[in-house]
């Protein structure tokens, strides 16, 4: 197990030091092409102008690291067994960041924006990181077809939830880094090692852009780390690595991703139901940025970023304990207990917070 420990410590390490450097590099460069993020509508938290692109130095921290550790034959064979799913993950990885980058500095539509992330979805599903199966009275039922349709559906409303939660100074770095600790330790209990070296890059990068982006943050990762980062957790949640089927259930990996993707649901159903407009103006409203996200609500009630960002990384910690207790038998149940809270913090801030400071925005469904 050491021989195996110490490849993943260095790619850690690697990783933070990397994205370190890297976002030091990326700002300089933001900044002189004026790529900056300026405070111009009311959606915004921020009050400086602020250089974006930042999720370059994630994607650079993540995958030069796997490259030169390549060279070691140990830490080769790490993910040797699992090669396809490494070049899945570059390939739909390298489409959203393509998307991103564009998106950032041209800015996308809607459409655009979900024809590349279904395409990413695609390649993944393609290539195993799917739902084969549904577990229902201890039954098990093959999904087919209707795995692959769920799957897709799946990873493209993470990328978005990952991509809407990154709203404010550091929330979806911190986030991210919780998740990613969660899914380490969910894939260290399963002896996943392919899932504990894409973590173990993942979760080094975004410790090492941290510094740069805590408020007041220096630089934002933009959609281009925002996205990535939702393609990869996804893509973890569903993986498959030891060749077995994948159950469709809410546990592990799916419940570590609970706070994103729960408060993305909400503010969808609250944005459809809202207005009383043609069917048609209203689904398209749903994917109208607004204030109504959980961060919003919290800094309005706050005034203070530090204390948002901290009640959210408290409700997306017990979603992350529950999801590493749900995976051993023995801890099922009380995971499922600390998931419980989890669920309760989320819609306590959401909507008593929401209730005590109706006088001071618009009100919602």
């Amino acid at each position: 197990m050491m021989e195996t420990l110490y490849p993943l410590i260095l790619l850690f390490l690697c990783s933070a030091v990397t994205a370190f450097g890297g976002t030091y590099v990326v700002r300089k460069a933001a900044v002189r092409a004026g790529l900056l993020d300026r405070p111009d509508d009311e959606r915004r938290i921020h009050e400086t102008e602020t250089p974006r692109l930042g999720g370059l130095a994630i994607i650079f921290g993540f995958g030069f690291p796997l490259l030169l550790l390549a060279g070691n034959s140990h830490a080769a064979a790490l993910v040797s067994k699992n090669i396809a799913y490494l070049c899945a993950l570059l390939a739909a990885g390298s489409l959203i960041v393509g998307l991103g980058v564009y998106d950032d500095i041209v800015g996308a539509d809607a459409p655009r924006k979900f024809a590349v992330q279904a395409a990413s979805a695609v390649i993944l599903v393609a290539f195993g990181f799917r739902f084969d199966k549904i577990s229902l009275a201890g039954l098990s039922i093959d999904l087919g077809v209707v795995g692959w349709i769920v799957s897709i559906f799946w990873i493209v409303g993470v990328i978005n939830a990952f991509n809407f939660i990154d709203g404010m100074d550091s929330l979806a770095t911190v986030v991210g880094i919780t998740i990613t600790l969660a899914f380490g330790a969910i894939a260290l209990i399963r002896a996943d090692v392919f899932s504990l070296v894409v973590m173990a890059a993942l979760g080094g990068s975004l410790i090492g852009f941290y510094p740069w982006n805590k408020p007041p943050a220096k630089i934002f990762m933009g959609d281009t780390g925002s996205m990535f980062i939702g393609l990869l957790l996804a893509a973890l949640s569903i993986a498959r690595p030891s060749k077995s089927p994948v159950v469709l259930a809410i546990g592990g990996p799916m419940l570590a991703l609970a706070l994103p993707v729960l408060d993305t649901l909400i503010v969808m159903k609250q944005r459809f139901s809202g207005r009383k407009v043609a069917l048609l103006e209203r689904v398209t409203g749903m994917f109208n940025a607004d204030r109504r996200h959980i961060h919003h609500i919290l800094i309005e009630k706050y005034g203070s970023a530090g204390k948002a960002i901290a009640s959210i990384w408290i409700v997306s910690l017990l979603f992350a304990i529950a999801a590493v207790m749900t995976v051993p038998d023995e801890t099922r149940i009380y995971g499922y207990s600390v998931g419980t809270a989890g669920f309760a913090g989320l819609i306590f801030f959401r909507y008593w917070f929401r209730r005590h400071s109706a006088g001071r925005e618009q009100p919602v469904a």
